[in-house]
């Protein structure tokens, strides 16, 4: 007899109070009078407005499907601009393929990733940083993030993408979505993504290395909107949530093909990194669920169920993501929360976006009254007696003959290692220690620092000692301030008056330096340059803080001298 991962349910609750353990069905008449399912009122879908452009390259489109995807199209656009563009900021503003990309380090310490001969696999980050959430992120860096986001989503982003219906992938493979590396040009499926097509495309892209990707969307999801606007049920419940999915299914896909862009991704088992602290390798859930506070919808209704139909009249729910901000702990069984079709129905409204004015996020767009339980694993008992809510708590695990493992997308790992591969539902899990997992931090940016422009030294000829002068150590006043770029913290130094030799040291051959005193300029820094000062060194050589000064000033080393040489005229 096969065994289902319900069946341990009952059994496992005997034994086991650990959060997570207990498995809960979906309730057919919780659903109902939560407003899940079975509403009969009339619903319009009344947005309004331009479609964002990276959704408008759109192939071999019928007419009919195309009306049907106008609402979808138009939810996702706004949804991307008002709740997207934080996440998709960190690949678009930022470079993380660069040598010193802080997401380069295996963010868990029991991550071995392997190499393979000819791929790119060094530079490929295990980790995308979240620089939004950096305590120096200041508005001033965030607002310039965003404005590069939006800058390069609508033009070169655009460009590369082109969408596609498929009306074969569900049915062969249970795809409802899929981000192809490369243009389709009528390949079949199954010959999507081979690592030697993909290499074949990217010998052709431009310098700037950005790939042309096709992204396949189920036909299924117009065609049944089609089928239902047909039946004169284009004000009902389940177009209304079809559209919806549709929608998810679109911004998903965005969130996977954002990293797959650039040719530098490339590596034979074609694995992407995870994002900030998810648990889960998914960009496409990741995406969605940081636009909505951290849940991901799904449809309630059996996947094997949805393989031969897909359509979503028994209703959708939010999904828990688990984030090691919160987590350390992989739940056996899921939290799921239903969604409310008038939840839905806000969003598709044009009202509801004009009425919010400044708080879209909060007032149209996150699920409020799920916020207390999110950091929690199980269900929340609270959320399920306000009656708001149908809850379930789903198996995140599932039987292979031999036993039980955990579910996993193929080559997308757990972070917690402890938590893939197999499992006895009967036994309590470990709970993961604080110093499992240490996500990557962003490296702060150079910032502003007063400076000023070095005045030749005017000499006492009775015992060749300086009189004061302003150094770039000593106070000065603000109207001689400049603004130049500051290295990392370092220690900090006295303000001294230093001493200056006559006599300069030079290498052997050295020509005496003719160079003039010149007003400070503004000096690009290379990321990648190792040698830069970290936060975390708290000493400093004098020789080198002569090469690090003269290469941030932008003057000679000969100036720079006489601020360090000692006299040697006393």
């Amino acid at each position: 007899m096969t065994i289902s991962p319900q069946a341990t349910g009952a059994h496992c609750s005997q034994f086991s109070t650990q959060p997570g353990s207990r498995s809960k069905r979906w309730n057919r008449q919780e659903l109902r009078r939560c407003g899940a399912t079975g509403t009969t009122k009339s619903r319009n879908l009344s947005l309004r407005g331009k479609v964002h452009p990276i959704f408008t390259n759109w192939v071999d489109m019928d007419q009919e499907l195309d009306r049907e995807l106008e609402q979808p199209l138009l939810l996702a656009s706004r949804l991307l601009e008002e709740a997207g563009l934080p996440w998709m900021s960190d690949f678009l503003a930022h470079d993380i393929f660069t040598e010193n990309y802080p997401g380069r380090k295996p963010s868990c310490r029991c991550s071995f990733g392997s190499t393979f001969p000819g791929s790119s696999r060094e530079v490929v980050p295990k980790t995308i940083v979240r620089h939004h959430r950096a305590t120096w992120a200041v508005p001033e860096h965030t607002d310039e993030w965003l404005r590069t986001t939006r800058r390069q989503l609508e033009g070169k982003m655009a460009d590369a993408l082109t969408w596609q219906l498929d009306a074969d992938m569900h049915r062969e493979k249970g795809w409802v979505g899929y981000t192809c590396r490369h243009p389709r040009c009528e390949l079949p499926l199954d010959e999507l993504d081979r690592y030697e097509n993909i290499e074949w495309w990217d010998r052709g892209c431009d310098e700037d290395r950005w790939r042309k990707l096709t992204i396949l969307v189920a036909t299924e999801f117009p065609a049944r909107m089609a089928e239902l606007r047909r039946q004169g049920k284009e004000h009902g419940e389940e177009y209304l949530l079809t559209a919806f999915m549709a929608t998810m299914n679109i911004l998903h896909e965005l969130g996977h093909a954002v990293y797959w862009k650039d040719c530098r991704a490339l590596t034979r088992d074609l694995r992407e990194p995870y994002y900030g602290a998810d648990l889960e390798m998914e960009l496409g859930d990741s995406f969605v669920a940081s636009i909505f506070g951290g849940w991901a919808p799904v449809p309630i209704k059996d996947l094997a169920q949805l393989r031969e139909e897909l359509e979503f009249s028994d209703g959708i729910a939010w999904r828990q993501s688990l984030s090691w901000n919160f987590h350390r702990l992989r739940p056996k069984y899921r939290a799921h929360y239903s969604i409310p079709v008038d939840y839905v129905a806000r969003l598709f409204r044009e009202e509801s976006w004009r009425e919010a004015g400044n708080n879209i996020l909060r007032d149209v767009i996150r699920p409020r009254d799920l916020e207390p339980c999110f950091s929690g694993i199980g269900i929340d008992e609270h959320i399920s007696v306000d009656g708001q809510h149908a809850a379930a708590a789903l198996s995140d695990f599932h039987c292979v003959g031999q036993g039980w493992m955990w579910n996993r997308l193929p080559g997308a790992p757990f972070r917690i290692p402890q938590y893939d591969g197999y499992l006895c539902p009967d036994l309590d899990l470990p709970v993961a220690t604080d110093d499992v997992i240490e996500e990557a931090r962003p490296l702060p940016p150079l910032q502003p620092a007063a400076m000023v422009t070095p005045a030749t030294p005017k000499l006492n000829n009775d015992n060749c000692d300086i009189t004061a002068i302003s150094s770039p150590f000593s106070p000065f006043s603000p109207s001689s301030l400049e603004k130049f770029p500051q290295p990392p913290r370092g220690r900090k130094m006295n303000n001294v008056t230093k001493k200056i030799a006559l006599d300069k040291r030079r290498e052997p051959g050295e020509k005496k330096s003719t160079h003039v005193s010149q007003i400070p300029r503004f000096v690009k820094v290379a990321k990648e340059d190792p040698d830069l000062l970290s936060p975390d060194k708290s000493e400093i050589s004098v020789d080198e803080l002569r090469c690090r000064l003269s290469q941030l000033l932008g003057v000679s080393f000969d100036e720079l001298e006489k601020f360090f040489e000692a006299s040697r005229c006393a």
